[in-house]
């Protein structure tokens, strides 16, 4: 996609954002969801946001009617009760983190190295980790949890990658790819060529390419739509891998995908594990 098709998308974005205050007011939300803040002033959202203090004073005011951010008593905000009760429901309703912890505890054990589920944000087109198993060795890596990662770079965000629609690949291929590492794809054809290589295989293994010294072998999680959500998989130091044992623990690390997959489409009991016939 070219620069000027790429600045017109992202105009029509800006501008749809600008025109419907309720996308304005979810993008509130989200900025205070994924800060690792707990409060935050009007001018500090305003400036996130974008828009004029005014404005987000406006968007503030409403959310709070609805219960969803409220005030705290030094006039700044934070996510409200009826926002968490929400939050809780759904996490009720649908208990995928509870489920794909009890499926990561499986795969640490039977791997014996730290594992991770990480989550697809197709607003920004990155990642981010939300679940982490930490394996028992003193020597291991620890995740970002949280934080949005770029997906071009490590097993996690490749394994995403490869199963995105082709156009979304292509923008990303040819928007600027930072280098985490001197082994990091930054080449277009050649991130092209690794992507059909994962879907082939169904899991992404990496060295050293989103951090120095680590390996990390991921596969696709699916939603209920068919479309790829995320990731699961495992990550090690370098000095600890066995390239005779790639085969097998690629195997886990797909095995666990799925069981991930099988709970968010229904085709397995969440609470039970059984899978449905």
């Amino acid at each position: 996609m070219s620069s000027a098709a790429e600045k017109a998308d992202r105009e029509s974005v800006e501008g749809l954002r600008r025109r419907h205050p309720l996308a304005r007011g979810i993008e509130l939300l989200t900025l205070m969801t994924d800060s690792d803040r707990d409060t935050h002033g009007v001018r500090e959202l305003a400036g996130r946001l974008d828009v004029s203090p005014s404005t987000a004073h406006r968007l503030i005011a409403d959310l709070e009617k609805l219960g969803l951010v409220s005030r705290t008593a030094n006039g700044s905000y934070r996510l409200g009760l009826e926002y968490l009760r929400l939050a809780w429901t759904t996490t009720e309703r649908y208990p995928i983190q509870e489920v794909s912890r009890d499926t990561l505890l499986e795969l640490t054990e039977q791997s014996g190295e730290s594992s991770f589920f990480a989550v697809y944000g197709e607003q920004r087109l990155q990642m981010m980790f939300t679940l982490v198993v930490e394996s028992s060795h003193p020597l291991r890596y620890t995740l970002p949890m949280r934080q949005q990662i770029p997906l071009h770079a490590g097993a996690s965000g490749l394994a995403i990658l490869a199963f995105l629609p082709a156009q979304i690949q292509d923008r990303i291929a040819h928007g600027p790819l930072h280098a985490a590492t001197d082994r990091t794809l930054v080449e277009p054809q050649s991130l092209f060529d690794r992507l059909a290589m994962i879907r082939s295989d169904g899991y992404a293994i990496t060295h050293g390419e989103r951090i120095d010294g680590a390996i990390a072998i991921a596969s696709p999680v699916f939603g209920p739509a068919g479309t790829v959500v995320g990731s699961a998989g495992i990550s090690m130091p370098e000095a600890r891998f066995n390239a005779a044992h790639s085969s097998s623990l690629a195997g886990l690390v797909k095995e666990s995908a799925r069981q991930i997959t099988d709970y968010l489409t229904g085709a397995r009991d969440p609470r039970t594990g059984i899978v449905r016939r």
